[in-house]
């Protein structure tokens, strides 16, 4: 038995570099096609005839703070099992694929901007059919999965009280806007699907 323990641990073992690695690359992903996106949807759709310049506005200002502390594991770490922390890995690499899929979806729609246009639609398909904001349920299961894979909790701290928090408001500022924009339709979309978790 104790001659297979170093075995097992090596065979599970994950190193802190591959972690920052996936971590930084799914995030660089998403940024490059969230740029790609917007720019490509500026060119396609209406005027903008709402928008939210409160504080939710600057949360995306700050999202490389999170890799800072993927990168130097500042914070003390609980020792996790190693398939627990492969598992937290595939999530942050399944949360941007999430993410990404919300975008693409969104199609002309997506802006890092909150906002509405004078052409905007309600979309219900793809993602939107599970979570009415696919998006940033996406960046959530990514950082929770990074806590996962660190252990760190300085990061577990950060993402409960800041990122998860950071999340939400800007989900909350969406649903005023689009509110406003499509009444009874959005009230009756927000009934049958789950804000950031399905079925809640």
């Amino acid at each position: 038995m104790r001659g297979s323990r170093p075995q097992d641990y090596e065979y599970w073992s994950m190193s802190p570099s591959l972690i920052t690695f996936v971590s930084v690359a799914a995030i660089v992903t998403f940024m490059v096609v969230a740029q790609l996106s917007r720019a490509r949807g500026v060119a396609r759709r209406g005027e903008t005839v709402a928008r939210s310049r409160g504080l939710a506005h600057y949360v995306a200002y700050f999202f490389f703070v999170p890799y800072v502390v993927i990168a130097a594991r500042p914070g003390p770490e609980v020792e996790l099992a190693g398939p627990v922390r492969w598992v937290g890995l595939a999530l942050v690499v399944l949360g941007i694929t999430f993410a990404v899929w919300a975008i693409a979806t969104l199609g002309r729609h997506y802006d890092l901007e909150l906002e509405i246009h004078r052409d905007h639609e309600l979309i219900r398909s793809g993602p939107y059919r599970l979570v009415r904001h696919p998006v940033y349920s996406g960046l959530a299961l990514h950082f929770a999965g990074a806590c996962l894979a660190t252990g760190d909790l300085v990061l577990v701290a950060g993402t409960l009280l800041v990122t998860f928090p950071a999340l939400y408001l800007r989900a909350k500022t969406e649903e005023r806007l689009l509110r406003e924009r499509f009444g009874a339709s959005y009230d009756a979309y927000a009934r049958e699907v789950g804000m950031l978790v399905p079925l809640l």
